[in-house]
């Protein structure tokens, strides 16, 4: 009989998407390179789970700072695993 088995990590390109669950501390693993963009790897949890669907159906408030912050730190954290350094 096979268990289902939760995965232990979520990928992601989308920056937006990645800033949000930054800001919310869901733990960053790693970050990957893909060419010229870096794939951002989450630690999976349920918590992350409702925190897609609530990015995605617009539920989600946040403070503007925070996500600004948490953009810019994961931009650099790309540039620097793709060696773009801008």
């Amino acid at each position: 009989m096979k268990t289902h088995q939760e995965p232990i990590e979520f990928k992601s390109k989308d920056i937006y998407l990645s800033s949000v669950l930054k800001a919310f501390n869901v733990p960053i693993i790693k970050v990957l390179n893909s060419g010229r963009h870096g794939v951002f790897v989450f630690k999976y949890s349920k918590e992350l789970e409702n925190l897609i669907s609530q990015f995605f159906n617009d539920e989600l408030k946040i403070n503007p700072r925070v996500l600004f912050e948490c953009c810019k730190t994961l931009k650099s954290m790309a540039f620097s695993t793709i060696g773009d350094v801008r």
